[in-house]
Order: structure tokens, then C-alpha cells, then sequence
């Protein structure tokens, strides 16, 4: 092991043997904790971690078996799969699965003696995909495994920001620091702010492709059900919390989730209105009263530092759709 890893030096105990049997020992000393907490996985313990968690995902989507995530797939991501599955399972595979891979390029860990611990991982390109993902994993507790709590596909020229070297780890941040521009809680809710078209935090955040392209599809869907009814978009966050760990810069990457809501209401008596297949859920596409598709939006965000000028950056995102629930009552016939 490093000796800039080891906490404690190792201690030698000596006995001296004398005439004099009277005379005290020497009492052990230890050497003083390091200034700064050890990264707290190396090498080949994060090897481990992430074969392990290849292998629970390889075995659950092969039965779609929400089930078999247990015990190392948790938090946002467990939700996600699980509604992958489902929403497989309703469209016959039109649908599929994320592909998911665990394999590194990049590691970032966190440098710390208290939990919850988190470790984030850049992967290689998944087959099939052109973009690599980021991945979030947490250790809750001393004892419990590390398990993947978020992923997102890292958006099109992305550049990730610079990190410590995974040997010697990186701060984790709090979700109410105040030593970032904004705290990871509060840039989680005026992001969702914007997702569900307000402007009133617009300038704190860069321009991003997935909020341009969805804010369009929710004026396009708009402007095409003016006709017979309407319909809007809400974002929140998630229960799930955030999760954030330092850069260099003295910033931190924030790793959140966002429940998003598309509301679709027909309100014109005697009109027709569909939706398409994307929100049919493998259904029926009318639309008699109100229809809300439910999502959950993993998203990974590069807040600056307190004092910085540089406006808080969108690395990746994940969009899933969980559910489609219908309330005929609402008809205006």
C-alpha cells in the first residue's frame, strides 16, 4: 500500500532485556492522522465494484427482473431500470433497455472518512451508442456494497471538468454547500425550474441540447393539440436527493434526478386527439379527458465555484419514461 494512503504508521513495540527487570517499557506511539481523508476505494477494489454491478445488470435485463437489481442498483437508476422493463414489456421490445456498461476511462473518487461515499465513473461507449456514460455509485453505509444510483449519457462535446487523481481522491461536497455559486440542492431546482419553461434562472445555466430539444417537442405538441385541447409540462425534484463530489476548480460535479410530468388535456367537446406512440405506452393514442406521462430525468451538472463568473453546465442526461396514467372523467363532452 501508498504510504500516502496508510493512516496510520505501523507501530513497533520493543522489549528491552536487562538486569534491571524494574525498568518501564517503552510505550507505543502512533503517527498523527494524515491532513487530508485517504480516496476511499483504490484500483482494484473499484475493478470489483463495477464487474459486480456488470454482472447484476447483465443477469437482470436478461429476465427484466426488477428483483434482480437488489443489492447493487439503487436510487434513481433502480427506478429507471425498473420502468425500462415495464415499458418493454407494454410496447413487445419496441422499447428497449438502456445499454448499460460499467467498463472505466475515467474514475473519480471520493477522498473521505465518513459515508455516504460516492465514486463516479466516465465509461467506454456502449455497443450500439455513440456517446459514453457517466455513472454515480454510492456506498450508503460502512458495510453496505456500492451500488449504481445514477447514469446519464454525456451530452454531445461535453468536456468533463478536471478532477483530483483517483489515488489521492476528491472532497465530496454537500448538498447545501455555500462554497459553489449555487448549492447542488438549489441548482437542481432552478434547472427544474427551466425544464418546466421558466426563465427566471436562465442566466445561471449554459445552453443544453436536451432542454432546447425538449422545451421544443412540449411548444410543438402544444401548438399541434391547440386545436382540441392543450397541453404542459411540470418539473420537480426527485426524492432521491443529489449527490456531488469536487473539481479542481473548487466546483463539483452534482448528480440529481428530476421527476417531469407531460400533461395532455382534451378540451374541446367533439374534438378528436391523439397522441403518438411515444405516449401511448403501448396503448390506446386518444386522448378523451387528460392524459400525464410521468418521467424521470438523471442529470449530472457542473456547478462552479462561489465568485466564479462561469454559468453551471449540463454534462449529461437520462430521460425515462415511468408511467402513463389516464382520467376520462375530466372529457369536456
Amino acid at each position: 500500500m501508498n504510504a500516502g494512503r496508510r493512516r496510520w504508521a505501523a507501530l513497533a513495540v520493543v522489549f528491552a532485556v536487562g538486569a534491571c527487570a524494574s525498568a518501564p517499557l517503552p510505550e507505543p506511539s502512533a503517527s498523527p492522522a494524515p491532513d487530508t481523508p485517504p480516496a476511499v476505494i483504490i484500483d482494484a477494489q473499484l475493478e470489483r465494484i463495477l464487474s459486480s454491478v456488470s454482472e447484476t445488470l447483465v443477469a437482470a435485463d436478461a429476465a427484466s427482473s426488477p428483483e434482480a437489481l437488489v443489492g447493487r442498483v439503487t436510487g434513481p437508476a433502480r427506478v429507471m431500470r425498473e420502468a425500462e422493463y415495464a415499458l418493454a414489456a407494454a410496447t413487445d421490445g419496441q422499447d428497449p433497455v438502456t445499454p448499460l456498461v460499467t467498463a472505466p476511462q475515467v474514475a473519480i473518487v471520493s477522498a473521505t472518512t465518513e459515508w455516504p461515499r460516492l465514486v463516479s465513473v466516465v465509461t467506454e461507449i456502449p455497443e450500439g451508442a455513440n456517446l459514453p456514460l457517466l455513472l454515480a455509485l454510492v456506498q450508503t453505509e460502512a458495510r453496505d456494497n456500492y451500488q449504481l444510483w445514477s447514469w446519464v449519457r454525456l451530452l454531445p462535446g461535453t468536456e468533463m471538468p478536471a478532477t483530483v487523481n483517483p489515488e489521492v481522491g476528491s472532497p465530496p461536497v454537500a448538498a447545501d454547500s455555500d462554497a459553489l455559486r449555487i448549492s447542488p440542492t438549489v441548482a437542481v431546482e432552478h434547472y427544474a425550474d427551466l425544464l418546466a419553461g421558466g426563465d427566471e434562472f436562465a442566466a445561471e445555466f449554459a445552453e443544453d441540447a436536451f432542454r432546447t430539444r425538449f422545451l421544443s417537442s412540449v411548444a410543438t405538441l402544444s401548438e399541434g393539440v391547440s386545436v382540441a385541447g392543450e397541453a404542459e409540462t411540470t418539473a420537480t425534484p426527485s426524492e432521491h436527493g443529489v449527490q456531488a463530489i469536487g473539481t479542481n476548480d473548487g466546483g463539483a460535479i452534482v448528480f440529481a434526478a428530476i421527476d417531469q410530468r407531460l400533461i395532455v388535456r382534451r378540451t374541446v367537446a367533439g374534438a378528436t386527439l391523439q397522441v403518438g406512440e411515444g405516449l401511448a405506452y403501448g396503448g390506446d393514442r386518444e386522448v378523451r379527458g387528460t392524459l400525464t406521462a410521468s418521467y424521470l430525468v438523471s442529470i449530472a451538472l457542473h456547478v462552479p465555484p462561489a465568485g466564479s463568473e462561469e454559468q453551471v453546465r449540463v454534462l449529461g442526461f437520462e430521460q425515462v419514461l415511468t408511467g402513463v396514467e389516464r382520467d376520462d372523467s375530466t372529457s369536456p363532452d
